[in-house]
């Protein structure tokens, strides 16, 4: 049953004349006539009698008019509806440590603006810790972290889980045993409490090595230059050094058959999920992460 039909029929109806339905519609009088015809085959009842130069409804007619008033009050409120609904608009205050802002976000970011044009997009460069008291003191919408967090007032949802390598410079490995790299240089390590450095600590233990000097940096990025460099050797994300890796710039240290990973998280306060731009954007991301080390 076609809504453009029912709409015909309502018409005549409201106006029990043909001739005046075709003009309100904008339609021709046969046009209109054949709508009605077709209703009535589809319907297998008489909806209209003519008595002089009057027509009627059949009792069929008005059983149909009650239904299609009822119809098109419903599709008028959600048409409505739909023109008060607005896309997402606004502004949306992101933050996440160097790494993912430089290889992961300008593809996401790019991505979400196609669809939704009317979103400002504020993105702060800072390590976990950072994005994690951002978002508690709500200076942050949203976050993205290394690691994960398990907080009441806080959403946690997993984007990616990696390896975690233990990598040295090929330079370095050029020169030094792994026993020298260990014991001569400085193991350089991401400056980050909660579970990522609960995360290293265990990897420290099952491997059982003893680093002779620790450096800090804020960064994965910066641990990953301070390694090229030579500066020391430190554990890094396999997606962070894949180019590395594949290159021979970096060389894995194996201490230990097993694998020590660690998962990315995107974060936000709970009590802000309701935020259209910020749903938007979690779906966005959700189904973008992995291909947009990829891009």
């Amino acid at each position: 049953m076609e809504l453009r039909n029912l709409k015909t029929f309502q018409v005549v109806a409201e106006c029990l004349n043909f001739t005046k339905a075709a003009e309100k519609l904008n339609f021709t009088q046969p046009t209109v006539t054949a709508q009605i015809q077709s209703l009535e085959k589809e319907l297998n009842q008489l909806l209209f009698f003519r008595v002089g130069r009057t027509n009627h409804l059949t009792p069929a007619g008005k059983l149909l008019k009650k239904y299609t008033d009822e119809l098109f009050l419903i599709v008028d409120r959600m048409e409505s509806a739909f023109e008060d609904l607005e896309k997402p608009n606004g502004y949306l205050h992101i933050a996440a440590s160097e790494f993912y802002c430089t290889n992961y976000f300008p593809f996401i970011v790019s991505e979400f603006l196609k669809t939704f044009p009317d979103v400002h997009i504020n993105l702060a460069s800072c390590n976990s810790n950072e994005v994690i008291k951002g978002i508690e003191s709500n200076t942050f919408d949203l976050g993205v972290i290394a690691g994960e967090i398990v907080r009441e007032e806080i959403e946690n949802i997993i984007l990616d889980e990696e390896e975690l390598l233990l990598v040295a410079a090929k330079s370095v490995s050029e020169q030094l045993s792994v026993n020298e790299i260990i014991n001569k240089l400085p193991f350089i390590r991401y400056r980050i409490s909660g579970n990522y450095k609960a995360l290293i600590h265990h990897y420290i233990q099952q491997t059982d090595f003893s680093p002779k000097k620790n450096i800090e940096f804020g960064s994965e990025e910066a641990i990953k230059r301070a390694v090229l460099k030579g500066t020391g050797y430190g554990l890094l994300s396999s997606n962070l050094i894949k180019k590395e890796l594949n290159s021979g710039l970096l060389i894995p240290i194996e201490l230990t058959d097993q694998k020590i990973s660690f998962k990315t998280s995107l974060i936000y306060l709970k009590k802000k999920e309701e935020k259209e731009e910020l749903q938007s954007f979690t779906e966005v991301v959700k189904s973008l992460w992995v291909k947009a080390t990829e891009e």
